[in-house]
């Protein structure tokens, strides 16, 4: 939950002061929480959880790889 509200006011930072900088450390953070602690959905909480930590990881470096390429707010 506390990943979800850094990246949401990061976000509204963002907006509000209309550097685009700010979005980019969020997707930045979020990617990286999603690297060192993974999570999935409890419904997917069957499968095998050597794949969904894969899964959430490689979700986390896309994430850390949009942060630093992408240009938001330009």
């Amino acid at each position: 939950m506390g990943r979800i509200v850094v990246f949401i006011l990061l976000l509204v930072m963002g907006a509000i002061f209309k550097n685009g900088i700010f979005d980019n450390i969020a997707w930045v953070l979020y990617g990286l929480s999603l690297i060192v602690f993974p999570c999935w959905p409890k419904a997917w909480d069957h499968w095998d959880h050597k794949k969904l930590t894969l899964g959430s990881r490689i979700a986390g470096v896309l994430a850390v790889v949009i942060g630093l390429i992408t240009r938001f707010g330009v």
